[in-house]
């Protein structure tokens, strides 16, 4: 049975077949049923009482289970008439409700995979199995005395669905690749797979179209899917855990080769030790018909009632749970226009053109001087950003004909740069501005904007046609239009004509919840599988986009009197009455409302080329680009130990455009993909590393002094030269794993085990990295506190996760095994006596006596005393150097956040392309500045430093702030808050970073947020 299996086609997914070669039709009169009631589909088998497989169903539910399994079983009725059901089995999410219904026996998911693993490949020690919406870790052990499978360890996927077959399905059908074929085979032509994220499905479809944006090959893209998703499964499910060979992997995702190959080669394992069962998305069904089988046998009976109570239920439409206010469709929601173009005879219109390039679709608006617009195109995206603007522009050329003249073009979105150079953009410009200039100009009044797009949404608050304030969606797509689209297609219904429609006749509308996307996509799940219809579930995710947006967008911000709510989604007249449902408020639908980014950007080049004096005409090469190619491809730079994964892309006979690199080696070769000259902008954080690293060379090879790996994580950012210097007296070379790189994440995400912030995950790879330095020790201390505690406080504590990392490395990291010794001890700086207590620990693991660690320590503290100071003196000559002209920016967070650049994605170097003098936040005079009047208790020592640099920059016009945090970050939950408040009315901008890769979002915010602030930034 070991092989790889093929999709069913149509008619075995809908109607069933019989595989069993020699069984008459319907000759058997005693039937076992296994029922495997999934996310996304059902699966039904029939055995005769040799345990022969008679008949299997495999068919997708499209948010209709229930109905599907009635229409399975009619199936079945029709292959065998004659056979009575003996046993019945059911299994899967939605599994137990229905045997309710039907009777049987409920078999937990994990017992039924164990139990056909058992029959069908004893040999097999683990399993992975990912359907729609579950995935699945076992661990197994045959029992040679019961003749038994046993399961000895297992994991699941909670709430959230990230890695799971529905993400492979939104994508292939976003990008029109049929799952079933296409899907696996441009993935495995790819040579070079792109990095894409995989801890959760929105980061990873986040990254996946800023690569396309940049130009990347869909088949590498694919091919970076399927690997992150396996490595997404071994961390977040296998969470450290031993993958034995024999491999099992089952599930519906099993027929993607694509991804087989991927855990191959995550797992490393060799040919012959990943088997793929020849009935692998069945193998649960199977299960819990054997298990039903056993029972009947055994003499435990579980009737069998039949499905007439399921088909009563099926009529009915299921019961109903908490419902929400029934929606109504207001008068004043508008619909797309464009004004007729006008002219006589050989008059020439003057025009400006705007496009907007988004994730999901992309938009050509043409305007005259009046700002009227005279002609747009709304496409969709469809992973091939210039081939739609291509299309697109030559449609519109076609339209307007010699009837008018462009005299400037402006490009917006996150494909903005590529296609500037692609059309030859006057301006570019980020989406806040853009849709803010193009609701000012529909209505001068405007206060309020909701825009919500394919995979972005923002909140922006206006005041005489400029932005005050603004807010993005982080890095995660959650409350957005893919999402709509997705659940759409589940329910089998049309997002554009019958999703509003049904939405508006609810009766009751669903309950949903409002987290984030996966998580909202299992609540549906949950709800298809209790027999909600359709049109109470559109109207709940009506609400839910409305009440998610609420609460993680605008998440309080304030709401003026005349809101706009534009982008593709206020298409959805639903998601309109829900916004005026939950705010009580008036929430207008303007006109063009689905390509106001373009509008935007077609206004702000009319206005960029009014203000031009020196004659220059516009860029624009024209409405026909077939002609115009371009190629792309993607490379590794390994010039320096960031690995950078680098863009280059080629238009015609052009320089070419290099995107992706963390310096400027590429942009001096060639064109860079953002930004402006910044040669003359102090690096600071450079500055700070070199003070930092103070010469630190690497030992090189071994000269008989022992050897310390000290991860280049977490504390070192702060305490290195402390130690340093601590075990230089000792005697002892000091080596440091490399900064962190593509290859450090690769192995952070294969061996981490625990879902935290991106830092702590981080410092398993670095670990990792170290065991191939040849180290005697590698430095593990928990430091649960600081020395030097702020003014008025009592505490200064870290948060709990860094000393509880070296515990959690040491558990799922075998240091011994690679020759090396891990020096673990818990360590109190703040208190003298802990403090000598804990060192003593550290002597015996050291082997030395405890005086010479205690004079180590000395001279760890006069170096660390030395790097403070070196800092403070450096930060107070920049701010005496700063003047109101020279805008500047004060980084805040942690400095394994903010001084990592493979964590913050180098937010630095991407601060000073835009102009801007981006200040590391220990460059500013913290201990002058006591807290205790507010906070008498601030216990993070992070925390405290954050909103004294708060007290700081409110008080100092020539500073601004830029928040940069870790999602999952536990302490900033709830600091940023008391940060918002201490900043009082001066803006900042908030950043939420992760292990994905997708820098486009990081730049378009902080754009966005130097124009609001009018730093003087402009393309």
């Amino acid at each position: 049975m070991e092989g790889t299996a093929s999709p069913p086609d149509e008619a075995g997914e809908r109607a069933g077949r019989l595989v069993t070669a020699g069984v008459p039709r319907g000759t058997t009169d005693g039937i076992y049923l296994g029922i495997d009631v999934g996310s996304t589909t059902v699966k039904v088998v029939v055995l005769d009482d040799d345990r022969n497989l008679l008949f299997d169903c495999y068919v997708r539910s499209n948010g209709k289970p229930r109905r599907t399994l009635l229409e399975a079983s009619r199936a079945v009725g029709e292959r065998l008439p004659a056979a009575i059901v003996r046993g019945v089995g059911l299994t899967g999410s939605g599994g137990e409700p229905v045997a309710r219904l039907v009777g049987g026996i409920h078999v937990n998911e994990l017992v039924a995979q164990a139990r056909s693993v058992g029959e069908f490949h004893p040999e097999a020690r683990t399993v992975i199995e990912i359907g729609g919406q579950d995935s699945k870790f076992l661990s197994l052990e045959w029992d040679d005395t019961s003749r038994q499978m046993v399961l000895r360890d297992f994991a699941m996927n909670a709430l959230c669905a990230a890695g799971t077959g529905s993400f492979l399905d939104q994508q292939a059908e976003r990008l029109g690749i049929r799952i079933d074929s296409e899907f696996a085979e441009m993935a495995l032509a790819s040579k070079n797979p792109a990095r894409v994220a995989g801890r959760c499905t929105v980061f990873a479809k986040s990254d996946m179209i800023h690569l396309q944006q940049q130009g990347t090959p869909i088949s590498d893209i694919l091919a970076g899917l399927c690997l992150a998703l396996a490595r997404n499964f071994t961390s977040v499910i296998g969470k450290g855990k031993s993958f034995a060979p024999p491999v099992l992997f089952q599930g519906g995702v099993a027929y993607n080769g694509a991804v087989a190959r991927a855990f191959e080669e995550v797992l490393g394992l060799d040919p012959g030790e990943l088997i793929i069962p020849e009935h692998h998305s069945l193998m649960a069904a199977l299960g819990a018909a054997f298990i039903g089988m056993d029972e009947q046998r055994d003499g435990r009976v579980h009737p069998f009632h039949g499905f007439g109570l399921l088909e009563k239920s099926v009529r009915s439409g299921g019961a109903q749970g908490k419902s929400l206010p029934v929606l109504s469709l207001r008068p004043w929601v508008s619909h797309p226009g464009a004004t007729t173009l006008s002219g006589n005879g050989g008059d020439v219109t003057p025009a400006y053109l705007g496009v907007d390039v988004g994730s999901i679709s992309t938009n050509i608006v043409l305007i005259d001087a009046d700002n009227h617009v005279l002609a747009r195109r709304y496409l969709p995206t469809a992973g091939k950003p210039l081939d739609a603007v291509r299309r697109g522009l030559l449609e519109v050329g076609q339209e307007v004909g010699e009837r008018v003249l462009v005299k400037g073009v402006g490009t917006t979105g996150s494909g903005r740069h590529l296609t500037g150079h692609f059309v030859g953009a006057d301006v570019v410009r980020n989406e806040i501005t853009a849709q803010a200039r193009a609701a000012a100009v529909i209505d001068p009044e405007v206060d309020t904007i909701f825009e919500i797009g394919g995979q972005d949404s923002k909140y922006i608050r206006v005041h005489n046609g400029a932005v005050v304030d603004f807010a993005m969606n982080k890095a995660c797509a959650a409350g957005t239009g893919s999402f709509l689209e997705e659940q759409a297609d589940r329910l089998e219904i049309a997002i554009d004509k019958d999703f509003a429609r049904l939405a508006l006749a609810a009766p009751a509308p669903s309950c949903l919840g409002e987290r984030c996307t996966v998580f909202m996509e299992s609540d549906l799940v949950h709800h298809q599988q209790q027999g909600s219809s359709v049109e109470n579930l559109t109207a709940g995710l009506a609400y839910s986009i409305v009440h998610n947006y609420l609460n993680r967008v605008v998440d309080g911000r304030a709401l003026g009197k005349r809101i706009f709510f534009q982008g593709g989604v206020a298409s959805n007249d639903s998601v309109a009455a829900a916004f005026e449902q939950v705010l009580g408020k008036r929430t207008t639908v303007p006109p063009n409302h689905d390509v106001t980014g373009a509008i935007g950007a077609a206004v702000l080049a009319r206005e960029q080329m009014e203000r031009r004096s020196n004659g220059d005409g516009t860029r624009f090469r024209g409405f026909d680009l077939s002609e115009r190619t371009y190629h792309a491809h993607v490379f590794v730079c390994r010039a320096c130990p960031n690995l950078c994964d680098v863009k280059k892309v080629v238009i015609g006979d052009e320089p070419p455009i290099f995107y992706g690199a963390r310096c400027d080696k590429f942009e001096e070769a060639g064109r860079g993909a953002t930004g402006k000259r910044h040669a003359d902008i102090p690096d600071l954080f450079a500055e700070r590393t070199e003070l930092l690293l103070d010469g630190y060379e690497d030992a090189g090879p071994r000269n008989g002094r022992p050897r310390v790996g000290i991860p280049r994580a977490l504390i070192f950012h702060d305490l290195f030269p402390y130690w340093r210097a601590f075990f230089a007296t000792l005697g002892m070379d000091v080596v440091l794993s490399d900064a962190t790189n593509a290859r450090i994440n690769r192995h952070t995400q294969r061996h981490s085990a625990t879902e935290s912030c991106f830092p702590v995950k981080l410092a398993f790879g670095h670990v990792i990295d170290l065991l191939d330095r040849d180290v005697d020790y590698v430095f593990l201390p928990s430091v649960l506190d600081r020395e030097d505690i702020a003014v008025g406080q009592v505490h200064s504590s870290y948060c709990p996760f860094i000393p509880a990392a070296a515990h959690m490395i040491h558990a799922n990291v075998d240091i011994e095994g690679a020759g090396a010794r891990p020096l673990m001890f818990p360590l109190h700086m703040l208190n003298p006596r802990a403090r000598k207590r804990d060192f003593h620990v550290l002597a015996r693991g050291l082997g030395v006596p405890p005086q010479h660690v205690l004079r180590a320590a000395d001279a760890g503290a006069v170096a660390q005393t030395a790097f403070v100071e070196g800092v403070r003196r450096r930060g107070l000559q920049v701010l005496e150097d700063l003047h109101p002209g020279r805008p500047a920016v004060v980084v805040i967070g942690r400095a394994y956040n903010t001084c990592d650049l493979g964590v913050c994605q180098d937010l630095p170097l991407k601060i000073r392309k835009l102009g801007v003098l981006p200040i590391p936040l220990d460059f500013l005079p913290l201990s002058t500045v006591d807290i205790s009047q507010r906070h008498r208790d601030m216990y993070w020592r992070s925390g405290q430093d954050i909103l004294a640099a708060a007290s700081l920059i409110a008080e100092d016009d020539r500073l601004q702030a830029i928040y940069l945090t870790s999602y999952n970050c536990g302490p900033d939950s709830f600091i940023i808050s008391y940060f918002r408040r201490t900043m009082g009315s001066k803006p900042f901008l908030e950043l939420e970073v992760d292990d994905h890769t997708a820098e486009a979002g990081i730049v378009t915010r902080c754009e966005a947020f130097f124009d609001s602030l009018d730093l003087g930034w402009e393309s």
